[in-house]
């Protein structure tokens, strides 16, 4: 939910595209699992994590074309939770998140935290670096925060050619006030959280990082709603156009 506006995800999901042109196919369902109650530590109130707990988003706008994609809660521990989030251009992904006080991390330490598949491409990481957070326990007026992640991983293609890869994404955002807004979920009272995000892809020859171009910038504005999350995303950047992603279904368990 980006972004969950974190949206390393939709980043990470842009560079295999590129690298591997993914073919287009229709989004599988999300796994049935049985609902929990969340873990104190992972308690957010803009941000259920209990177990079962689904979101669905529509995408228009991005130079990718129209898409849709699926976030569900499938594992929940005293570290952290999982989700596993299904794209309709075929893409699926494996995130472990991890939970500091309410504020959550979009990825954690560990080496298995992140994976990526499509028909085309496989995107593994290899170590992981974080500091901070993506979605935080406080959405009072006037906070801040920030998120710095670094991914080593392995691009390996469906024809076994392969590419080992450094991705650095640097979030800052604040809170920017609140907002009733309409989406096909329904209509939400939500807080507005005004943020930067900046990724840089490089290559790693022999363990040195070869930036592959300049880094991307964007814009981004999520609207969260207390008791179910991301409502809505608006990102203006230097390499997609402007985005808008909105909440078309929800399941909190």
């Amino acid at each position: 939910m980006n972004s969950r506006h974190h949206r390393f995800i939709l980043s990470s999901l842009l560079i295999i595209a590129l690298l591997a042109s993914c073919s287009q196919s229709p989004a599988s369902a999300p796994p049935a699992s049985t609902g929990s109650p969340a873990i104190a530590g992972c308690s957010n109130a803009y941000f259920p994590t209990s177990i079962g707990t689904s979101w669905s988003y529509s995408s228009s706008g991005s130079q990718q074309g129209g898409y849709t994609y699926t976030w569900t809660v499938t594992d929940l521990n005293d570290q952290g939770f999982t989700t596993s989030d299904q794209y309709s251009t075929g893409v699926n992904a494996t995130i472990k998140w991890t939970c500091q006080n309410g504020n959550l991390s979009a990825l954690n330490g560990g080496s298995d935290s992140l994976s990526l598949t499509s028909s085309k491409a496989t995107l593994k990481s290899n170590s992981i670096a974080s500091e901070g957070y993506n979605i935080p326990a406080n959405f009072g007026s006037g906070n801040s925060w920030a998120e710095k992640v670094t991914v080593d991983g392995t691009i390996t293609t469906s024809t076994s050619k392969t590419a080992n890869v450094q991705i650095v994404t640097q979030l800052h955002c604040a809170i920017a006030g609140t907002e009733t807004i309409s989406v096909p979920a329904g209509k939400f009272d939500t807080v507005k959280a005004a943020c930067t995000q900046t990724l840089s892809l490089s290559a790693l020859v022999q363990g040195t990082a070869v930036p592959a171009g300049s880094p991307a910038k964007e814009g981004i504005t999520n609207w969260y709603a207390k008791g179910i999350g991301l409502i809505q995303s608006v990102r203006s950047g230097t390499t997609n156009g402007t985005e808008t992603i909105v909440l078309t279904q929800y399941s909190v368990k």
